[in-house]
């Protein structure tokens, strides 16, 4: 069984939330690794955007099979590449972890907009 979800964010809203004044908000949405990750660029709000997206994106694909929070889906770019890692929740029940789907995420953006999709592939049980 599959499921898809897909996500578009303005940019403008990441550049209206700058880090700096609104750490709060990244550090309840983002994982201490998308932070550095977004920060390392000169104009960080398009990449926080995109992972945003992406995180969006992934949890429309998992949220009718999954109990998941967005702080509890990272996205992660190995060679540029992104990846999705579920973080462990101590409330996931065994037969969630069973189920766990493999993911695959598509994430693009412009100065303007960051767009993702999501398609989440689950186990058969």
């Amino acid at each position: 069984m599959w499921e898809i979800g897909v996500d578009i964010v303005e940019v403008q809203r990441f550049n209206e939330l700058d880090y700096p004044n609104h750490r709060n908000f990244y550090e309840r949405t983002f994982t201490p690794q998308e932070i550095d990750y977004c920060l390392s660029f000169k104009q960080p709000a398009q990449h926080f955007a995109a992972t945003f997206a992406g995180k969006e994106a992934v949890y429309k694909a998992l949220s009718r099979h999954v109990n998941v929070k967005l702080r509890e889906i990272e996205i992660v770019r190995n060679g540029g590449v992104p990846e999705v890692r579920l973080l462990t929740n101590e409330n996931v029940n065994l037969e969630e972890i069973v189920r766990r789907p493999e993911i695959k995420v598509s994430l693009s953006h412009t100065s303007s907009y960051a767009v993702a999709f999501a398609l989440a592939v689950f186990k058969e049980l």
